[in-house]
């Protein structure tokens, strides 16, 4: 429970840091414009004008599982549209599917206003994933965002792959962020 709090704080953090590191650019991006980015043992595609955020100027609120992300290079209703990769090592082989159950029942569990939108199974060349859709608050005090997890396992590597958004995001920039979330693929 304690890993899967931090996991979704990342997601605040991240966006608090897209703040800080604020810039100019567009959000409005064709899904067939976004470009790939390799972080090593995984490929993501990612809107080209999004700013790349490395481990190294992470926020210390930020877990140290949290590989890399990506945010908008504006705010939209005083939120940074953001992607994060976050890669957990796990004491046992378990599957994609087995493990993205016990991340969504962790988040049924202890999220706020927890809402279920949509779950699917999905493939990813050969890879067994799952696809989590749902919105929540961190806690009381926090905005509603929308939130779409990727989770998919290797042996005993476990990814989860976040997009963070507020529901009222436009449709075209939520599928701009659904695409770049299940665009992962594993090396």
């Amino acid at each position: 429970m304690r890993n899967f709090i931090k996991k979704t704080l990342a997601v605040l953090a991240i966006a608090m840091l897209a703040a800080v590191l604020g810039g100019c650019g567009s959000q409005n991006t064709a899904e067939s414009s976004l470009k790939v980015y390799e972080g090593g043992l995984f490929t993501i595609n990612i809107d080209p004008n999004w700013k790349i955020i490395t481990q190294s100027e992470f926020y210390p609120e930020v877990p140290k599982e949290t590989l890399v992300a990506f945010t908008t290079p504006e705010a939209y209703d005083g939120f940074f549209i953001n992607v994060n990769v976050v890669k957990e090592d796990l004491t046992a082989e378990v599957s994609s599917i087995d493990y993205a159950r016990a991340n969504i029942n962790l988040a049924a569990q202890n999220l706020t206003d927890y809402e279920k939108v949509q779950e699917a199974q999905v493939d990813l060349n050969g890879v067994p994933a799952m696809v989590h859709i749902f919105q929540a608050r961190l806690n009381p005090t926090e905005n509603l965002i929308r939130f779409i997890q990727l989770y998919v396992t290797k042996g005993k590597d476990a990814y989860i792959v976040t997009g963070g958004m507020l529901p009222g995001t436009p449709k075209e920039l939520r599928d701009q962020v659904g695409a770049s979330v299940t665009s992962f693929r594993l090396r």
